[in-house]
């Protein structure tokens, strides 16, 4: 007998040459898919139909055809104001940067600190960590007559 334990089983004991079908997802259902679609064609029949071979066929009482466009373009504009309002809703939740007090606010408690560079090994690939605000500040928008000057200075210290 080993002294290993069994490993404990994640899903039900199945033979190896047993086939367990995995769980698929979810399909609509049939007939609310052809209710819609039978319920769009009347709508499109209704619509690009005249009034008089609806008559004709026996359809007495029909809404005015103005409502064919009022409808899908009120739907249209509703859900462009719901976008506007959500991304709306969305920046009243940010924070203006004089309102944040410090670094605290821009971290939190999952952050990894940055450390030293020379903690790393010669010519390893640098650690993952949590870049400054101020470091990415300074390299996403220096001015480029700040590089300039850079490339000046780094170039009469080699001298």
């Amino acid at each position: 007998p080993s002294s290993v334990p069994a490993r404990p089983s994640i899903g039900p004991s199945v033979h190896p040459s047993v086939h367990v079908r995995a769980p698929t997802r979810p399909r609509a259902h049939p007939p609310s898919r052809t209710s819609a679609g039978v319920a769009f064609a009347l709508y499109l029949l209704w619509a690009y139909v005249p009034d008089d071979a609806l008559r004709a066929l026996g359809v007495a009482c029909s809404p005015d055809k103005y409502w064919a466009v009022a409808l899908p373009t009120w739907a249209g504009v509703a859900l462009f104001y719901a976008a506007v309002a959500y991304e709306s809703l969305c920046m009243l939740d940010v924070k203006r940067p004089e309102d944040v007090d410090g670094m605290e606010e821009l971290s939190d408690a999952g952050a990894i600190p940055r450390r030293s560079r020379g903690d790393d090994p010669e010519g390893a690939v640098p650690a993952i960590r949590d870049l400054p605000l101020s470091e990415v500040c300074r390299v996403l928008y220096r001015a480029r007559r700040g590089r300039r000057r850079v490339r000046r200075r780094l170039a009469a210290e080699r001298r």
